[in-house]
């Protein structure tokens, strides 16, 4: 008999989180990207509605909210599958999911407050 290693192939589990680790930090990475696309939807829509985003007059809040909310959803959309990912990843046992999950929680935070404080406190 010789002492050689048996190979081991990896347990679902493993292959799971590694996969959900993976997806969340692609995520992560789309998030500036997904910025970029937002203030494109956002000036689009506000120009097809009349009003230009460097203007000194104020739109009213239905512009402001036909413009805003898409720009937002598109801001926030890869948030999301990053904090589920990470989370799963977490779950799995792969702890750096978390970092991606925490990251994707404060940007979707920041989208909806740096575009509901204006709305609020009526600048």
């Amino acid at each position: 008999m010789t002492d050689a290693p048996i190979p081991t192939t990896p347990r679902p589990s493993d292959e799971a989180a590694r996969r959900a680790v993976r997806n969340a930090w692609i995520s992560v990475i789309a998030i500036p990207v997904a910025f970029l696309v937002a203030i494109f939807v956002g000036e689009a829509l506000a120009g097809l509605l009349g009003y230009d985003a460097g203007g000194q007059e104020r739109a009213p809040l239905g512009v402001l909210l036909g413009a805003g909310l898409p720009a937002v959803f598109v801001m926030i959309a890869p948030t999301i599958p990053a904090m589920v990912f990470g989370f799963r990843a977490r779950r799995l046992g792969r702890t750096e999911g978390l970092i991606a999950a925490i990251i994707g929680i404060v940007a979707a935070a920041w989208a909806i407050v740096s575009n509901a404080l204006p709305l609020l406190i009526g600048a």
